[in-house]
């Protein structure tokens, strides 16, 4: 059998021209281990045996899932560095600010946040290591850059449609020697992206973990509401979109894209086929995660696909979501459970946003090594 693996891993490339990050065979077999993917192979095998599996749309439905269910959306390393954390953790707590953390490095400080150290990541460090994974079994994997609608969870036939002027996000687009076609996946869209691969076509849909939400890809050019009269020329590509229904509904089959009252589909992200160059999303991440305009210079997020379906979160500087906080003069973390955009909130607890406090959190409810 072919390898494509390096003896030493190249997590992320800063060359000119470039070279593709791919992981050895050693780092493979760490991040396997890390998303508890030996669970899913045959009895007796392990995630060095997985490891040598050749590329297939079961394998990269299988990592896909697994990456969901065991690697959270995590903003936290913009905010607080491991040595706050330490602090925190020796009973010296101390209140989180934006922006005063080290950031999330791309390179090899990125596999060693997320697979050694257990902790999380948004998509330009999650999709970009994935990307560097799936190399490694013969996958070819390209990263493209997407817009986010700005009104996400709402229906746009009311609220219209925005967009973030610039790029915010980075999602994948994978196939392989006989795949017959390419698979749009996702590895760190917050707030509820697909577990599953979808095919890049119009039309095509998904399931999720969750029977209250289903997903469509449709190839379009980027839908413009009023306040994007600057956008001339709109980018082409695909949006992709949830489908929402009140809670408790079951969405009987995704193929079903007829809606019932009440039901609607609400954009998540447009995205162009077009690569990014890895200094493309050097860029970008600096910006959306330093500006002090940027979507995540103000918010913290750590989010997580449980089993059953709905999402753990933690959060902090989203208003909406902050009503019903303690009024002590304090700053607090939502942590909550929830199931689709219309579900109930549940098992929800009221965390003080200090680094003793938020920190305990994170390793009680998503395994972080702190």
């Amino acid at each position: 059998m072919r390898t494509f693996r390096p003896d030493q891993s190249r997590y992320f490339s800063s060359s000119v021209p470039p070279s593709l990050a791919c992981l050895n065979l050693a780092d493979t077999e760490a991040y396997l281990e890390r998303i508890g993917l030996a669970r899913w192979s045959s009895a007796g095998s392990s995630s060095a045996n997985l490891a040598s599996e050749p590329p297939s749309l079961d394998l990269l439905a299988k990592i896909l899932m697994a990456h969901h269910l065991s690697v959270p959306y995590d903003s936290s390393a913009i905010h607080v560095g491991s040595e706050a954390w330490a602090r925190g953790k020796a009973g010296q707590g101390e209140p989180i600010q934006w922006r005063a953390g080290p950031g999330q490095e791309l390179g090899e400080g990125n596999f060693r946040r997320i697979v050694l150290k257990r902790q999380g990541g948004y998509c330009f460090s999650t999709n970009c290591l994935a990307a560097a994974l799936l190399r490694g079994f013969g996958f070819r994997v390209s990263e493209v850059g997407a817009r986010v609608y700005l009104q996400r969870g709402k229906d746009p036939a009311e609220v219209g449609w925005s967009w973030w002027s610039q790029t915010t996000h980075v999602c994948l687009l994978v196939d392989w020697e006989g795949s017959g076609g390419r698979w749009f996946c996702d590895f760190g869209f917050g707030g509820g992206g697909s577990p599953v691969p979808i095919p890049l076509q119009h039309g095509a849909t998904s399931p999720s973990l969750s029977r209250s939400e289903s997903f469509l890809l449709c190839e379009e050019a980027m839908p413009l509401g009023d306040d994007d009269s600057f956008l001339h020329d709109p980018p082409n590509g695909f949006t992709l979109y949830r489908r929402v229904v009140p809670a408790g509904f079951i969405i009987a089959s995704p193929d079903e894209t007829k809606l019932e009252p009440g039901h609607f589909f609400t954009p998540c992200i447009h995205f162009s086929v077009s690569t990014l160059a890895p200094l493309d999303i050097v860029a970008n991440d600096f910006y959306n995660s330093q500006h002090p305009s940027a979507p995540w210079a103000s918010i913290f997020l750590t989010s997580r696909l449980l089993p059953n379906g709905a999402r753990r979160s933690l959060c902090h500087g989203i208003p909406a979501l902050e009503a019903g906080a303690p009024q002590d003069g304090r700053k607090y973390a939502k942590l909550y459970s929830k199931e689709g955009i219309k579900g109930d909130e549940y098992d929800v607890e009221w965390v003080p946003f200090d680094t003793q406090s938020i920190g305990a959190v994170l390793e009680r409810d998503f395994g972080f090594l702190l």
